[in-house]
């Protein structure tokens, strides 16, 4: 088990293992796994596997998140094994507009208007080990065990599954089948688990399944001290505690920080010591760095009198600076504030329009596409395409990233740029381009005449999201739309739990009050050492400049307690 600090370059050392592992096992029918968090690490680590090993060595490694592992080896094949799934079951995220017809549902099934936090709620619920409803929409929410319970029910007659029901019905294809684990582990010579800290109750559950057969080592890759997604049921000591089973090793350590300056790694140590103590490595250790700390009016107002100008001084692209907030709704309107400024911004809020809106994200790829000049954005078009037909066809298409998708991707690129030249205006081009992306998916047969349509009236919701919000319409560029897709040259908005993994020249972090970091609602001491573990990451993604802003937005605001306990209130 290897604890690796910010910054100590993990995933080097995750590659460098498995391309030796695979070496070990290439000419047998065995193969290494690695099981990382996000799709963005399985994507990088694919992409650095490849360019560092050969094409054999590549192929003996099977790179997925936990969930695409389960769907992959476990659910899919042996889904027969578990008559409670849907037959050709399918895969229901937050942002489908299916998922809030069924919270709408139960919400009007018990006659309970839809609140502002309704939606979170129930995007929060999980199952645990034994199939009870879990998450901080049942602790700490407005949804009830019997209400989660409703709202799989209709999930499941709808043909659909969530996130947290393919690990559950994993385990308990495992658990019931002991030959499914038996053979999965004889397939895999190793698993690498990155992010291990951040392993929940299922996932410990599975990989003890596994373990059980000792046919199969693990590589455990993490760090206690960025533990920070207790909400979705991990905790530090579960690691642990699997670490012992499988008698690993763990006097490995990884403390030197090529990440970040000197002045940065300061208020991280003094707020969660390592041992041995994290310091700055490389080409880190000569950085010139800075942190500062500011009790402000607002954020916004500390956004632009004290970061906008670190940037300028520093003379700091604005594509290598963020913004991070303990909650999205904390960003929405510093990202309004900045966009009426003319400063470019990506993240919540930023967005003139709706995310949700059905042509947005396809649109946005292609809009990145027509403005470039090569095909870099030919996978994230596919994406774009995969998530499009899931949300309004209601089907899995994993075919869109064969062949034939990446021909229909081709052509979507190519009439997205000529319709480019033809259209400069943005809202010109979104329309043209609505109707001609229709056409070529429903031509090649990936959509219905009725979703080609649907593409068309969400243009035109778009335009009213941007009428009400007094968007210059006349002057709407297409690389405005691109900007979502490719946002080199933007401010990111970031919440501090998506900023994991994430590093950047400087770095704001706003609302660092009481009541927000640690959150109100915290009571145990596990949830207050959480929050400054969730303080110390958002610390820890700046790589030369730090800004730290309480605020005085409401008048019961006090600074964080991290902020003193770091040190950042002597800054």
């Amino acid at each position: 088990m290897l604890s690796a600090c910010p910054g100590s370059g993990k995933t080097r050392v995750i590659i460098a293992i498995l391309l030796q592992l695979a070496e070990r096992v290439e000419g047998s029918p065995r193969s290494i796994g690695c099981i990382t968090y996000t799709n963005a690490a399985v994507d990088e680590i694919e992409d650095r596997v490849k360019q560092v090993g050969s094409n054999t060595l590549f192929e003996r490694c099977e790179i997925a998140t936990i969930h695409a592992f389960c769907l992959r080896f476990i659910l899919r094949p042996y889904c027969w094994l578990a008559p409670e799934l849907p037959p050709a079951f399918k895969i229901l995220t937050s942002d489908m507009s299916l998922f809030g017809h069924l919270v709408q549902t139960v919400e009007d099934e018990i006659g309970r208007r839809i609140q502002r936090q309704t939606f979170d709620d129930y995007a929060s619920i999980r199952m645990d080990v034994n199939g009870t409803p879990a998450g901080p929409g049942i602790s700490v929410g407005i949804v009830s065990a019997a209400n989660a319970m409703r709202f799989w029910e209709l999930m499941r007659y709808r043909g659909f599954i969530d996130f947290s029901m393919i690990l559950y019905h994993s385990l308990q294809i495992l658990q019931n089948h002991p030959f499914v684990a038996e053979g999965l582990s004889s397939r895999f010579a190793w698993l690498l688990v990155d992010e291990f800290q951040d392993t929940t109750d299922v996932q410990v559950a599975i990989l003890r399944e596994l373990n059980q057969h000792f046919r199969c080592g693990f590589f455990l890759v993490g760090d206690e001290n960025q533990s920070i997604n207790g909400f979705a049921g991990a905790r530090p000591d579960l690691g642990k505690a699997f670490a012992v089973d499988v008698q690993a090793e763990e006097n490995m350590a990884l403390s030197h920080n090529f990440r970040c300056a000197t002045q940065i790694i300061q208020p991280a140590e003094t707020l969660i010591p390592r041992h041995p103590p994290m310091r700055s490595a490389g080409n880190a250790e000569n950085y010139s760095g800075s942190v500062a700390y500011h009790h402000v009016a607002s954020a916004k107002e500390g956004i632009i009198r004290s970061f906008l100008p670190l940037l300028r001084e520093q003379k700091i692209p604005l594509g290598r600076s963020a913004i991070l907030a303990p909650w999205w709704r904390h960003l929405v309107p510093v990202a309004r504030n900045l966009r009426n400024l003319g400063i470019p911004v990506f993240g919540p809020g930023a967005r003139p329009y709706q995310r949700k809106r059905l042509f947005a994200s396809l649109a946005e790829q292609l809009g990145a596409s027509a403005e470039s000049e090569g095909f870099m954005h030919l996978l994230s078009v596919e994406k774009a395409i995969f998530r499009l037909i899931s949300e309004a066809m209601g089907q899995t298409r994993f075919d869109v990233f064969s062949y034939a998708g990446r021909c229909t991707a081709l052509k979507l690129v190519y009439a997205a740029k000529q319709t480019a030249d033809e259209h400069p205006n943005g809202m010109e081009w979104l329309e043209v381009s609505s109707a001609s992306v229709g056409q070529i998916l429903f031509h090649d047969e990936w959509i219905d005449m009725t979703t080609a349509q649907a593409l068309q009236n969400s243009v035109q919701e778009m335009r009213a999201d941007m009428t009400a919000r007094n968007v210059d319409l006349d002057n709407l560029q297409v690389s405005d739309l691109g900007l979502f897709a490719n946002p080199e040259n933007a401010i990111k908005l970031i919440t501090l739990h998506n900023s994991k993994g994430r590093e950047f020249d400087a770095v704001a972090i706003i609302h660092a009050n009481e009541g927000q970091i640690p959150h109100f609602a915290a009571r145990t001491r596990d949830e207050f050492e959480e929050a400054s573990r969730l303080f110390y990451v958002g610390i820890t993604r700046a790589k030369k400049h730090l800004v730290v802003l309480s605020d005085q937005s409401d008048y019961r605001n006090a600074p964080s307690r991290y902020v003193a306990q770091s040190g950042l209130n002597q800054a």
